[in-house]
């Protein structure tokens, strides 16, 4: 069967990963309509594995699942995102407070290694601006899970797993600019320094300002695209 991919791996593990790739990338825009049939011919599978990377999208919160209407990639209103941050920087705020607490040397090498190597990106080349931006959610994403696992508080980490939405981490880097980027670096080599020194208090008030930054660049980000599109 031919499709957007040509590897036989049809695992359902497999296939929710590249699923979950071309929601994130917006190969399936927000609020596109997830047709089994369809999704299974792109991705070159049978419906059942589909089926599955649904339903494990859903409670990700990649798509919405709608009884007799099925599945529709997940849209997000400037409302959604401003509750979303507003929880985030309280959570991860609270986080990065309890990690300075129980923190261990492995787990800010980890982070100092992360850190490292979103400054390195800024003079690293990359064939496709897609696979700038996938490096760079990925050394974000190890950099804040590592505190949210140092932190040692597993339903703090789950809650967080509900409100930090990847694709709009994706989408975020996608509009940060280089100007932006040496502003993220400097929350995260702040929060570093506060964890390092146990200071907790320091890095949950470092945690929430690099939250909130984020959320800024997200809302311009959209501002931007809806102007040009002509919708204002």
């Amino acid at each position: 069967m031919s499709g957007l991919y040509t590897t036989d791996d049809t695992s359902s593990d497999h296939v929710y990963r590249r699923l979950r790739r071309l929601l994130i990338e917006g190969y399936y825009p927000p609020g596109t309509r997830l047709i089994e049939e369809r999704l299974a011919q792109d991705l070159g599978v049978s419906r059942t594995p589909v089926r599955q990377a649904l339903v494990r999208a859903a409670a990700e919160g990649l798509v919405q699942i709608f009884p007799n209407r099925g599945a529709v990639a997940r849209n997000f209103t400037t409302n959604d995102l401003l509750e979303m941050y507003d929880l985030r920087a309280l959570l991860e705020g609270h986080a990065a407070y309890l990690a300075a607490q129980h923190i261990t040397a492995a787990q800010l090498e980890r982070m100092e290694a992360a850190a490292a190597a979103l400054e390195a990106s800024l003079q690293q080349h990359f064939d496709r601006r897609e696979d700038e931006v996938h490096f760079l959610v990925e050394q974000n994403a190890i950099f804040h899970q590592t505190i949210a696992e140092a932190a040692g508080n597993q339903r703090l980490i789950a809650m967080l797993n509900q409100i930090v939405a990847i694709p709009l981490q994706f989408r975020s880097f996608y509009w940060y600019r280089a100007e932006e980027r040496h502003i993220s670096n400097f929350f995260h080599r702040s929060i570093l320094t506060a964890l390092k020194l146990g200071d907790g208090d320091r890095a949950r008030a470092m945690m929430r300002e690099h939250i909130f930054y984020g959320r800024d660049v997200l809302l311009q980000s959209r501002r931007t695209e809806t102007a040009a599109s002509g919708e204002e």
